[in-house]
């Protein structure tokens, strides 16, 4: 297989920022402020915090690697430029996150409108979570310009859109009681544990890299400034779920930002559908960035020989080169996660909290691609001193990691699978 097959060149700054955006804010912002607040109780608001502490030197190696190796391959792309030998098990280790984290992000928006409609059964969230990926797929499959439109158009709106509402919500604060909920330092440890998804996405943007018009510029630049934006918001929503929902709210799990309203004078059925339109375009828009991502993935690997060549998922179609068959197959894949979902085989906590482990672990093999790279000394050492602080934090996952590497190691013990 060659490498010499290219994307075409589409996105501009404003397009990478918002679809950073699009990206990183989706179950995040919509589920997790509720599932951290019960595990951490009135210690939460520290567990986002010290979370956004730990993403920032990890933004700027993302941010240096991608800068140096634009290229569909992403993550693993980056581990594959200093470890040649890694990249395949690296990329199986993207899928497998991408196969749990992606429908998290879909069952998470299925789950509020479920909520309005009193339809909150596994396997009705898990058909239409199905319906939303079908539908953002659609996008993808047409091309990245029209999916670059669509992205810019509906994240403006939609930041905006959460902006307001959680400005809205301020009047209404009651003061934080940092002891509900009984918080420990496990409590704490935890809450960081599942709110370390929220801040994850990024790396998903890594694997468009390749259709930037200017990545050394961009890059960096996109991750910066949506960097910011997404702090601000997840920081706004956890404290307004903090300040105003009672942690044994049932809505709590579900649908946090709905619960939220409910403790304010905009508690009515207008104000709540209206809301769930808002977290169904974002949930859109999410999946639509999600796909583009995981789909690059997907093309990556089988023109990279890592996938079966019989399945061609290295082609190219359509006016604008677009890999439509990687769009099928991880289409597929997710149905599979969304029929064990419908049957209660797989929860919520469990997806997002499996995939923000595993992005971890991608997270510190980047770090240690970027301590082989870098031939500055003082970089060297400021990716070590990250590296440590990653190792430690990294116990928090505990047996969860086995699958991490169960899916790392699965193309090296079972080559003839990729030939």
């Amino acid at each position: 297989m060659t490498n010499s097959i290219k994307l075409e060149k589409t996105i501009g700054l404003y397009s990478a920022v918002t679809l950073a955006l699009g990206i990183v804010v989706g179950a995040g912002m919509f589920s997790l402020p509720g599932l951290v607040y019960s595990e951490a109780g009135g210690w939460a608001v520290f567990s986002w915090f010290f979370d956004a502490v730990l993403v920032l030197p990890l933004l700027f190696i993302f941010a240096s690697l991608g800068a140096k190796f634009p290229n569909a391959g992403g993550v693993s792309g980056f581990v594959g430029e200093a470890f040649p030998k890694l990249r395949i098990g690296c990329s199986y280790l993207l899928l497998g996150t991408f196969s749990l984290g992606i429908p998290g992000i879909a069952i998470t928006g299925a789950g509020y409108v479920t909520t309005i409609f009193e339809m909150q059964s596994s396997s009705s969230i898990a058909l239409l979570a199905f319906a939303f990926i079908f539908f953002a797929s659609i996008t993808g499959w047409i091309g990245s310009k029209f999916a670059s439109v669509a992205q810019n158009t509906i994240v403006t709106l939609l930041i905006v859109s959460l902006f307001f509402v959680i400005a809205l919500s301020i009047p209404y604060w009651n003061q934080i009681d940092l002891s509900v909920g009984n918080p420990t330092v496990v409590s704490l440890w935890n809450g960081m544990g599942l709110a370390f998804f929220a801040f994850t996405g990024w790396e998903l943007l890594a694997f468009t890299a390749e259709e930037f018009q200017n990545p050394k510029r961009d890059f960096p630049l996109a991750l910066a400034f949506s960097f910011f934006l997404v702090l601000f918001l997840y920081l706004g929503a956890a404290l307004s779920i903090q300040a105003l929902v009672p942690i044994n709210d049932p809505l709590l799990i579900t649908a946090p930002l709905l619960a939220a309203i409910k403790y304010t004078s905009f508690n009515n059925g207008i104000v709540m559908v209206l809301m769930t339109f808002i977290v169904f375009f974002f949930i859109f828009t999410n999946l639509n960035g999600a796909i583009w991502a995981a789909s690059r993935l997907v093309f990556d690997l089988a023109r990279s020989s890592g996938m079966p060549s019989k399945w061609s998922l290295h082609k190219l179609e359509g006016n604008q080169a677009t890999p439509r068959r990687a769009i099928i197959f991880i289409v597929l894949l997710f149905s599979f996660v969304f029929f064990l979902y419908g049957l209660d085989f797989l929860s919520l906590s469990n997806l997002l909290g499996t995939a923000g482990q595993n992005f971890f672990v991608l997270y510190t093999l980047s770090i240690i691609a970027y301590i082989k790279i870098e031939a500055s000394f003082h970089k060297k050492i400021f990716g070590v001193v990250t590296l440590i602080i990653c190792l430690s934090f990294m116990s928090v996952f505990g047996w969860g990691l086995l699958y991490a590497l169960l899916l790392f190691v699965l193309p090296y013990i079972r080559p003839a699978l990729f030939s």
